[in-house]
């Protein structure tokens, strides 16, 4: 991971107007540093993405801008071998990175990120702003295994979901899946969403989502 390759890329993608970084440490897989009242904090992502072949690596990183519940926020970058760098967050970003499903991208790395920047609400804006419980939490999360999610969210029924599911329609890629978002009301609280998103083939992807349950609240 280039510190300064990673900080010039979250200047140029996320940061808000007039900020300026302060106390900046760098380690070989996270920087992170202060911008005003902000902490920045930047990591290599363990996103299955990051195994691709074209893939240098990918970047996960959380922004605190107050001490309050559901104020940390995760965006995504994507650093490619030769120079580019994708911001995940990005909708047409997102749209066009599903042309490479099932030729040089894993669908359910696909879907990986999906549920990790795009499972809160809303996600019609250009860019997404997924919001965590804390700083220590996922803003979103891929349901790959029932008994996982069971075990983890013991309030909320695991019929409610399945593993996801891949296959081919029409010359795409058709990928079916859960995804979940856990926040804070005072109370633990979850969404699960159901996606279908097709994508592929020349192709990039669109997607449908519907929220199976929301708010399932857990003391």
């Amino acid at each position: 991971m280039e510190a300064d390759r990673v900080v010039a890329a979250i200047e140029r993608y996320v940061f808000q107007s007039g900020e300026e970084i302060e106390s900046r440490r760098d380690w070989p897989d996270a920087v992170v540093f202060h911008a005003g009242r902000h902490y920045y904090s930047s990591r290599l992502a363990d996103w299955l993405i990051g195994w691709e072949s074209w893939v240098e690596y990918a970047v996960q990183v959380v922004v605190s801008r107050t001490f309050a519940d559901n104020d940390a926020y995760t965006y995504g970058l994507l650093f490619a071998h030769g120079g580019d760098v994708l911001f995940l967050n990005d909708v047409a970003t997102m749209r066009e990175l599903g042309r490479r499903l099932d030729v040089d991208l894993d669908p359910l790395a696909y879907a990986e990120l999906l549920s990790e920047l795009y499972s809160v609400k809303p996600i019609d804006e250009p860019v997404v702003l997924p919001n965590a419980a804390t700083t220590l939490h996922r803003a979103g999360e891929l349901v790959r295994d029932v008994n996982a999610f069971a075990a983890d969210y013991p309030w909320v029924d695991a019929a409610l979901v399945a593993v996801p599911a891949v296959r081919r329609e029409d010359g795409a890629v058709v990928l079916e899946f859960f995804s979940c978002h856990y926040y804070i009301t005072g109370l633990r609280a979850l969404d699960v969403l159901r996606w279908r998103v097709s994508g592929g083939g020349g192709r990039p992807a669109s997607w449908e989502r519907e929220y199976v349950a929301e708010r399932l609240e857990h003391i």
